[in-house]
């Protein structure tokens, strides 16, 4: 897969409109935390929205975004969920996707209640779930499985949900702050090559394991974290491992945000300044397509260990680590929803990948 990097003084193709057929993936630079948007046939999927000083919701008035068809937090950490009430509250959400595991602090409490409040379908991320945006592309609700993984050094972290998204022939993974239980479970459910790989924890030495990147094999990786961040994230030796394999390595804490742009064949890579991508528009594809459908789910044998496998579509008490914690406070068109339980509360060209991929486009 051949792609290039363009800096932000490209203002040129950071202002094209991306095609109808495309897919954006914009890392939102939300300091130390995740906030990945996905676009892609008119419909809009967030995962995650960093600290609520990010002002996600505003981010993603800046970026014409005026609905969210899908919201998923990964798990429930304030670095992740502590901007997602004032999503919420401030732009109107179809779905809300979780882990299903609870939490006790203030920011959780917060989300779940504007959530019941604006009343949003609720549900349980569960291994083997696949969500079709429009024809072009397909989300795979990778983990947690239909148990959790337990006894770990951080079970909120561990049971992440993990999707990975389909577009074509290039493959993407979102990996919240999974760890290494996640990874060796993901191993063994026979996670795939990806072109592109969101890092775990934010790049930490809990996650990113040399067997799991070595299987995965990013071609691009991108870190989300924030610049002189106390935890010394990313950590060299994720970095290393990352560069022993080639991949290239974008990070928030440098470039801002990112944007990925995949045809299906063939991804660019942007890098700026949010202001850069506000006046690039994506033309929206008919309005009668569906909302978001449901690739067919085979049902799986039961797992021996924490995460179901996921089949291919036929169609195209809980420990918080103490970096993690804070410092105060089904629809039908879905097979196998687990309703959650109510609550209480810049330049160059990357390597290409072996009899994959196809001539890049506008390659200079």
């Amino acid at each position: 897969m051949l792609h290039r990097v363009v800096f932000a003084a490209a203002l040129a193709l950071a202002s094209a409109p991306a095609l109808a057929g495309d897919v954006i993936i914009d890392f939102l630079d939300v300091g130390q935390g995740d906030g990945v948007l996905i676009r892609g046939a008119g419909k809009a999927v967030l995962i995650d929205a960093g600290i609520r000083d990010a002002a996600v919701y505003k981010q993603l008035r800046t970026l014409g975004v005026d609905q969210l068809d899908l919201l998923i937090a990964t798990h429930p950490h304030a670095d992740h969920i502590g901007g997602m009430t004032d999503v919420v509250q401030n732009i109107p959400v179809k779905m809300y996707m979780d882990s299903g595991q609870p939490h006790t602090t203030e920011t959780y409490k917060r989300l779940a209640a504007a959530v019941t409040e604006k009343g949003i379908h609720r549900m349980r991320a569960t291994a083997g779930m696949n969500l079709k945006l429009g024809d072009e592309a397909v989300l795979h609700v990778l983990s947690p499985g239909a148990s959790y993984i337990k006894n770990t050094r951080s079970d909120l972290n561990s049971n992440s949900v993990v999707v990975w998204l389909e577009h074509g022939e290039i493959d993407a993974l979102f990996t919240g702050d999974a760890e290494a239980p996640t990874e060796s479970a993901l191993l063994r459910a026979g996670v795939e090559e990806m072109d592109l790989l969101k890092v775990a924890h934010h790049g930490s030495d809990h996650s990113s394991t040399h067997g799991f990147l070595s299987r995965v094999s990013p071609e691009i990786a991108v870190i989300s974290c924030g610049e002189g961040n106390r935890y010394g994230h990313p950590d060299v030796e994720t970095l290393d491992r990352l560069a022993g394999l080639g991949a290239l390595v974008f990070r928030t804490d440098l470039s801002g945000q990112i944007r990925a742009i995949s045809n299906g064949t063939e991804l660019d890579v942007l890098e700026g300044d949010i202001t850069m991508f506000a006046a690039a528009p994506i033309t929206q594809i008919a309005t009668d397509v569906p909302l978001m459908t449901a690739a067919p789910v085979t049902p799986a044998p039961a797992p021996a260990e924490p995460v179901t496998p996921v089949q291919t579509p036929v169609e195209a008490p809980t420990t918080t680590p103490a970096d993690d914690t804070e410092a105060d406070e089904a629809p039908s068109w879905l097979s196998g929803v687990r309703p959650s339980a109510p609550v209480e509360e810049p330049s160059g060209r990357g390597k290409k990948k072996k009899g994959k991929k196809g001539k890049k486009r506008g390659e200079p």
